[in-house]
């Protein structure tokens, strides 16, 4: 596992993408410098929400350190539930993943079905 200041990083930087690139493709678009999605507009969508997903699964192990790390600075690492915790920290963000992708797995084509990526 990452230190916590790594993940951090991937995390705001996955955020900062999420965020910035629709920004930088309205001002072109305002700019003038690209006319209309077109066929960009369902690879965009995909990105988006690619980067949405990759967010959402990079928080994980930030909470989980963040709020062991708490415990452990207000002296709580010899409790016994805080102890067994903070030895299975991997384990615990793995297991979270674990159940994020079957929930993915589940509900990413009943909403591809839907009309996720139907534009409009």
């Amino acid at each position: 596992m990452l230190s916590l200041r790594k993940h951090i990083i991937i995390c705001a930087s996955l955020f900062g993408a999420m965020i910035g690139i629709p920004i930088v493709g309205n001002v072109l678009a305002a700019a003038g410098v690209i006319h209309g999605v077109g066929a960009l507009q369902l690879p965009l969508m995909i990105l988006i929400f690619i980067l949405f997903a990759a967010f959402g699964f990079s928080a994980i192990p930030v909470i989980v350190m963040l709020v062991l790390g708490a415990q452990r600075k207000i002296g709580n690492e010899n409790v016994p539930a805080v102890a067994a915790a903070l030895r299975a920290q991997s384990t615990i963000v793995y297991a979270i993943w674990a159940i994020m992708a079957l929930g993915c797995l589940i509900a990413i084509p009943a909403a591809i079905m839907g009309g996720l990526f139907k534009p409009g």
